[in-house]
């Protein structure tokens, strides 16, 4: 073997050797950035579920406290329908006393 061709047999084996490397410094990174991406999709995916879960129960709440005036209002309705004569009475017994306080 002649003094070019070790050359070349060196270059090609440092060619080689070089081509190795990149190749698994490749495969790490993608590992890497497979293992990231996989991370930050499983955390958008639970602040998703997280905001999705406080919508629900906002809505729930807010559907609760809308009902409350009307459900009072009927309830108040079904007291003056059962107990009319009660009824006046306490109104008249509130305006009463609202006006002595005013005094």
């Amino acid at each position: 073997m002649n003094e070019t061709d070790k050359k070349t047999t060196a270059i090609d084996t440092a060619a080689d050797q070089v081509k190795t490397a990149a190749d698994r410094v490749a495969t790490k990174a993608t590992d890497t950035i497979a293992s990231a991406k996989s991370a930050v999709t499983e955390t958008v995916d639970t602040i998703a579920q997280r905001t999705h879960a406080a919508s629900d129960w906002a809505s729930h709440k807010y559907d609760a406290v809308s009902e409350a005036p009307s459900a009072l209002v009927e309830s108040g309705a079904e007291y003056i329908k059962a107990r009319p004569y009660a009824a006046i009475g306490v109104a008249v017994a509130v305006g009463y006393i609202l006006g002595r306080l005013q005094r």
